[in-house]
């Protein structure tokens, strides 16, 4: 039978508001290990006595005797698992050294507050932040760099001090680069997994991720740029805050930096299968009519007529590749001697595009014409196509110096010739068994008639 029970109506039960950690640090302390302990004693009484009076020697210059007194206290605290009176002390401690500007103190006491037996997550996590203050409040380099390096040693590994550890790389990384070690300082940045911190804000992960994309594509590092852009969710740019706008036209600037410098790259490629393959598929990408001029620069390429490498690309594209325009900024790519070798490499690339389709029309050229077809010197025209010969490119060519001419004959191998001699006769054969197997069929049939006749 069915069942017709009628639900009981319930009243709710009203609920209050949310407790922070803090205010429930009385009741339980989470160890480095993450094991639960209620806790024994409450030592805010004596923390409450024993604080002034550290304060008060701190304030006369004995700090050292200031963090002894508090020592023993700190230890009964951490054992007895009063994790809010152990969180008063370890910041006390780290105050005491700052304010007296102890700075080797200050790190030898982080390093040996977050060693202890049985330390609480709750008050090395406010040690952490009340640090992470100490560093803005800094003025000098060295010193608030030796402090950030302390604090990133301590902050290794543990995941609530995960979103400290990310903020205090971000200002190691910013200095790294200001330095020119873009690869140090991408390689640090990458080390953070910032999609995985479930408390950091979602704002903070994409600022995290779009610097993660940039110091990517700065070394050259495409494959990993966009893994990265792939990490980053573009529903969050649907909101109409003006900070996630900004971030969403950083993001896809940087998408489109990304696309630029694929086609750059994939011209300066040497030739071959793949190569050609890439350079149609780039060309297909709906997000390339962002960026004519790289379009155009891919499509002078897939055409199949000479490029002039004075007229045609110098004076069209020299300026959008190396100095950028207002609206299609450069990609630093043809930037310093690395960017001096890829626009000679780029060179290269036109002058062997254009021996592909010289190779297509003529069978014999001479020097002074080639090198003319090819922008280059009769020189430099000489020692370009023997490189190409060299290298596979052009196998079939020949030079003929005393002729001053190129033949770009294909050659054909003595074994080829053979193979097909050998074709052609079989192919001979056939035609003739089957002339023969015709004039034998006529002769019988007009044998019948005779016959019968």
């Amino acid at each position: 039978m069915p069942d017709k029970r009628e639900p009981i109506p319930v009243d709710p039960i009203p609920t209050e508001a949310p407790t922070d950690m803090e205010a429930l640090a009385h009741l339980a302390a989470t160890s480095g290990d993450g094991r639960l302990f209620k806790m024994d004693i409450d030592y805010t009484s004596q923390v409450d006595a024993a604080l002034p009076k550290a304060e008060a020697l701190a304030k006369k210059g004995d700090v050292n005797g200031a963090l002894d007194a508090l020592s023993n206290l700190e230890k009964q605290t951490r054992l007895g698992s009063d994790m809010k009176s152990n969180g008063r002390i370890v910041v006390a401690m780290v105050k005491m050294c700052y304010e007296g500007q102890k700075w080797d103190l200050l790190n030898e006491s982080i390093l040996a507050l977050s060693k202890k037996r049985l330390l609480i997550k709750f008050a090395i996590a406010k040690m952490v932040a009340e640090c992470c203050k100490m560093v803005e409040q800094m003025k000098d380099d060295p010193i608030r760099m030796k402090l950030i390096e302390t604090l990133r040693t301590v902050t290794a590994g543990k995941i609530y001090v995960e979103n400290e550890r990310a903020r205090l790389t971000t200002i190691v990384v910013d200095r790294l680069e200001k330095e020119g070690k873009v690869d140090e300082a991408a390689t640090m940045l990458l080390e953070l997994q910032v999609e995985t911190y479930g408390t950091m804000p979602m704002k903070e992960k994409v600022k995290y991720l779009l610097e993660q994309m940039r110091l990517s594509i700065a070394r050259k590092d495409f494959i990993r740029a966009s893994i990265i852009a792939k990490k980053i969710s573009t529903r969050f740019f649907d909101s109409e805050e003006a900070e996630a706008q900004d971030l969403k036209l950083k993001f896809y600037n940087q998408q489109i930096t990304h696309l630029k410098c694929a086609v750059i790259f994939v011209l300066l490629a040497q030739h071959s299968s793949d190569q050609w393959d890439m350079v149609h598929r780039l060309s297909q990408l709906r997000d390339l009519d962002a960026i004519p001029e790289y379009k155009s620069l891919l499509t002078l390429f897939m055409d199949e007529e000479l490029i002039s490498w004075k007229e045609a690309l110098c004076s069209t594209f020299e300026t959008t590749l190396k100095k950028g325009t207002p609206k299609s900024p450069s990609t630093g790519v043809l930037d310093g001697e690395a960017g001096e070798k890829r626009w000679k490499d780029l060179h290269i690339r036109v002058g062997e595009h254009n021996m592909r389709m010289i190779s297509k029309y003529y069978t014999k050229i001479s020097f002074e014409r080639l090198a003319q077809l090819l922008d280059f010197t009769v020189e430099e025209m000489e020692k370009f196509v023997c490189d190409m010969i060299v290298s596979g490119s052009i196998v079939d060519a020949k030079l003929d110096r005393p002729k001053r001419v190129v033949d770009l004959r294909a050659r054909i191998a003595p074994t080829d010739i053979l193979d097909d001699w050998a074709r052609n006769v079989t192919k001979l054969t056939e035609i003739l068994n089957q002339v023969s197997h015709h004039i034998l069929k006529e002769e019988m049939v007009h044998r019948a008639f005779d016959t019968k006749a």
